[in-house]
């Protein structure tokens, strides 16, 4: 997804939200799992490339949001994450890691990457009682903290993608529970190295559990 679509779709989701119930809304927190799944190949000079796939599962991500309340079905909202989530952590050593055509070492690369500022414009469609469909929009902040053998240094990366999913509201009057499931798809991270004429590309994506308690005022 390039950044003009984004904010096309954006822009209407905001349009939607402000329209569809402009003197009622709800706020609320909501805490998750994520289960992220990534692949990523460091190009060493244009010759050589290093490659390497990663999993990790976060627990306790919070996050707060503000919705419309419910309008024919249809519910638009925007989720924000305050704190910054680690999705991958990985060292290791490498025989085969070169610097350049022909030239062959051991080095140790190190990779660290946080998603920052992670904001989701989406909609929410009841399809039967209690039970809604959710898609949104997404936009995230990628933050890299390498250590990397071959003498790299990269910069950070805003991204975006999409998210759907499935999800359960139980109402209790003027506050409200939801239990959702949703996967992540963003778009492709490329970065290029500061310093060297490397670059570097990966793919994430992410399956999230989530539980939410919201206020309707």
């Amino acid at each position: 997804m390039n950044k003009k679509l984004f904010g096309i779709l954006s822009s209407l989701l905001f349009a939607f939200f402000v329209t569809s119930n402009a003197n009622a809304f709800s706020v609320g927190i909501g805490i998750a799992q994520w289960d992220v799944d990534g692949s990523g190949t460091e190009n060493v000079q244009g010759v050589n490339d290093n490659t390497g796939t990663h999993s990790e599962t976060i627990t306790g991500v919070p996050s707060i949001f503000v919705e419309s309340e419910p309008n024919n079905g249809w519910v638009f909202g925007l989720d924000f994450i305050p704190v910054g989530a680690e999705f991958i952590s990985s060292s290791k050593t490498q025989t085969n890691v070169t610097s350049g055509a022909g030239a062959t070492e051991s080095k140790t690369q190190k990779v660290e990457g946080d998603l920052d500022n992670h904001l989701t414009f989406y909609v929410e469609k009841e399809v039967v009682s209690n039970v809604y469909l959710k898609g949104g929009v997404i936009s995230v902040d990628v933050t890299s903290n390498e250590s990397i053998g071959t003498g790299s240094e990269y910069g950070n990366d805003t991204i975006f993608g999409w998210t759907a999913g499935l999800g359960y509201k139980y109402d209790m009057g003027s506050m409200f529970i939801k239990a959702e499931v949703t996967f992540n798809e963003y778009e492709t991270i490329e970065l290029s190295s500061t310093n060297t004429t490397n670059s570097v590309e990966g793919d994430i994506d992410a399956t999230t559990g989530k539980i939410a308690v919201g206020y309707k005022f």
